[in-house]
């Protein structure tokens, strides 16, 4: 385990995970905090050590809101304490894991062709990167001394965690059942529930399986977590998640490559997505090779392309800088705190950035920066101030408070 060799764990963020590779989604949280199969960066590191130890890294625009929030330490730490440097876009995965339980001291850890930083050790961290640390810039210091180069997963983009995600989903089991954290009451047979491969499901004791669901784990498996509610009728095929208190409603359609956040709302058809919490896309519609941040609403059928005609590359715009994808599917990527109404239709690569609210006939851009109103025809500035608003009617419905330092964040998004 992690913690008994080191005496702090920062997760930092290097260029890349600053990039527009990561948008919308960082907008708002660290790439630490961005789920991908079972768990965040952050989770996963907390199962193999102390959460006290734990510290995440990220810009100053940012790092007050995630550490009221998570309430853990964000851009400080002891130089003279013996720390982990783990980069947040590294998969902490068992080949991961066994790499760093035979980590040295003063050396890096780099991918196999060494272009990347995966983990630094120092009994004393050298001032460069603790000055780097400390003012929330990207992580540049690369080791000047030994390094070795280890086959580990490390992500690029957030299209890059989506098509891995089914076989994240495959690992995170594996690290759940060997921490202890999964817990299940699959007996061979659920009431009323067809299941297929039932050694691949996981269904927590306080969970609801609807009469008429099918759980099709022949191809991956299924962990349905703790006070899930899943409704009559349902099909679920792994690998897939869904995440705490979440609600799967009738007839819902989830393929493969799936993770659903905690305390979400989901129905019509998901496939190869992954959605944080308390988000919603209750309805019909179809959602595919998607990423929606938290807090994020879907009206009726809301559909989303994810394959183009002509079967090119997916190209995306987030800030209007054009990246090729390399993919030929990937299908929205939306911020937190954002909607669409009834019978909206996404393009392709659409990128929506936080608090925007898209209606309107037609495709709207693939490019909507933060706080946008409308859609195809035109888009104009959402008021910070009403959009803040609903924010906070949003979080009170679920009995939660918009913290001040989460305010300053959006009114500081309103501005960029």
């Amino acid at each position: 385990m992690l913690h008994n060799r080191f005496d702090q764990v920062l997760l930092f963020e290097d260029s890349i995970a600053r990039s527009r590779r990561f948008l919308p989604l960082t907008y708002t949280r660290p790439a630490s905090l961005l789920r991908v199969g079972m768990f965040t960066m952050l989770e996963r590191l907390c199962l193999l050590a102390e959460k006290e130890k734990v510290i995440l890294h990220t810009s100053k625009l940012v790092a007050k809101a995630v550490a009221d929030r998570q309430q853990i330490p964000v851009n400080t730490f002891d130089p003279n304490k013996h720390t982990l440097f783990l980069n947040a876009r590294a998969f902490l995965n068992g080949t991961l894991t066994m790499a760093l339980s035979r980590y040295e001291d003063d050396c890096a850890l780099t991918t196999e062709d060494g272009s990347e930083t995966l983990a630094m050790c120092y009994r004393k961290t050298p001032d460069v990167l603790r000055e780097q640390i400390e003012a929330g810039e990207a992580i540049t210091y690369r080791h000047p001394g030994k390094c070795i180069s280890t086959p580990v997963k490390s992500f690029d983009s957030l299209w890059s965690m989506l098509h891995y995600n089914a076989q994240a989903i495959f690992e995170d089991v594996e690290l759940a059942k060997s921490s202890g954290k999964m817990k299940s009451r699959y007996t061979g047979e659920v009431p009323g529930v067809l299941s297929a491969k039932p050694a691949n499901i996981s269904i927590h004791p306080t969970a609801q399986v609807g009469l008429g669901t099918v759980l099709d784990a022949t191809d991956g498996p299924i962990v349905i977590e703790e006070g899930v509610r899943i409704f009559p009728n349902c099909t679920i095929m792994g690998p897939c998640v869904i995440g705490k208190d979440s609600l799967v409603k009738i007839g819902a359609k989830i393929y493969e490559g799936t993770t659903i956040g905690p305390v979400c709302k989901v129905g019509g058809e998901i496939e190869n997505s992954i959605v944080l919490s308390h988000s919603n896309k209750q309805h019909d519609g179809y959602l595919g090779h998607s990423y929606l941040g938290q807090w994020v609403n879907l009206g009726a059928d809301t559909n989303t392309s994810d394959l183009k005609n002509d079967y090119s590359n997916v190209k995306v715009f987030p800030e209007n800088e054009e990246i090729d994808t390399g993919s030929l599917f990937v299908g929205l990527l939306m911020g937190d705190h954002s909607k669409s109404a009834i019978n909206t239709q996404f393009n392709t690569g659409t990128v929506v950035g936080v608090s925007s609210n898209i209606f309107d006939a037609g495709f709207p851009p693939k490019w909507i920066p933060s706080f946008s109103w409308g859609g195809a025809s035109e888009l104009v500035s959402y008021r910070a101030d009403k959009a803040i608003d609903v924010a906070r009617k949003v979080l009170q419905r679920r009995k939660l408070e918009l913290l001040p330092s989460e305010e300053e964040l959006l009114k500081a998004l309103a501005k960029v």
